[in-house]
């Protein structure tokens, strides 16, 4: 249903209809549109943590990869601009987004750069908070708010640009 009729066009009383039930059940369990659509989904917009694969490229090409797929998903889409919007002037909406993923796969990521430290293949004192931005920043301007996604490419020019090129015999 969220699909068809966006966030704003999600009422409780269709949802209701929907499932056979009341509106007032609904809000038994769910007090406000936003903490429905967020459990509705919750499972659908978990990203997994980057993994450790003992090559920083290829650690944060993945969490770059899992950027790109989640942001390019409708249902994440509608569900991000309903949380980064506020929509309903729902802050508790925006608040449990933040908490049930962009916290979490920040902090995985910001790991996988702090490996990328560790390692030597970044500077001791990157801003690793940085980083992340530019990474979140450039994979969401490039698959949410422009009319025509553009990821051919992009995982690699952000790698390029995090950790410089590849240099000739590296993996």
């Amino acid at each position: 249903m969220l699909l068809e009729t966006g966030y704003r066009g999600l009422t409780f009383d269709a949802v209701a209809t929907a499932a056979g039930t009341t509106r007032s059940t609904l809000y038994r369990w769910w007090p406000t549109r936003g903490s429905l659509v967020l459990e509705a989904t919750a499972e659908h917009l978990s990203i997994e943590r980057v993994p450790d694969t003992g090559n920083s490229r290829d650690d944060i090409r993945t969490a770059i990869r899992q950027l790109i797929v989640a942001f390019s998903d409708p249902l994440t889409r509608i569900v991000i601009l309903a949380a980064i919007s506020g929509l309903d002037g729902d802050p508790e909406l925006a608040a449990a987004f933040r908490e049930l993923f962009v916290y979490p796969w920040r902090a995985s990521a910001a790991d996988a750069l702090q490996r990328g430290v560790d390692r030597g293949e970044l500077p001791h004192g990157s801003d690793l908070g940085f980083l992340l931005n530019v990474i979140v920043g450039t994979v969401f301007q490039s698959t949410i708010t422009v009319a025509e996604p553009a990821t051919q490419g992009l995982e690699e020019a952000l790698v390029e640009l995090i950790l410089g090129p590849r240099r000739s015999g590296a993996r």
